[in-house]
């Protein structure tokens, strides 16, 4: 598997604040929150962390659309390259997590 591109972090964030609890009171994981951040952008379908961005009928105004939710919500920018690339909510959480990390 090739690595995942680099991406930006902005500062800011305190990453702890914003993880969401399932209801079992489990913490619910980034991939899991980001299928959910997506879901909110396919008409409220329920999006799985495997679900292909462009399978569910992606396209442009909606990939800006979450990518910009990702910058507020986990202050990390990503590109529409990157992201197009990432295609699925996991490997988009995995490109998050770079991003932190890099700060």
């Amino acid at each position: 598997m090739e690595s995942l591109p680099q991406v930006h972090r902005r500062g800011g964030q305190d990453e702890a604040s914003e993880r969401q609890v399932a209801p079992s009171g489990e913490p619910v994981s980034l991939a899991q929150e980001i299928s959910a951040l997506w879901g909110e952008h396919f008409t409220g379908r329920e999006v799985g962390s495997e679900d292909d961005f462009f399978a569910l009928g992606g396209n442009s105004l909606i990939g800006i659309k979450i990518i910009e939710r990702v910058s507020q919500k986990y202050g990390v920018q990503l590109s529409v390259r990157d992201f197009y690339l990432a295609q699925t909510p996991t490997r988009v959480a995995e490109l998050i997590e770079q991003g932190r990390a890099a700060t």
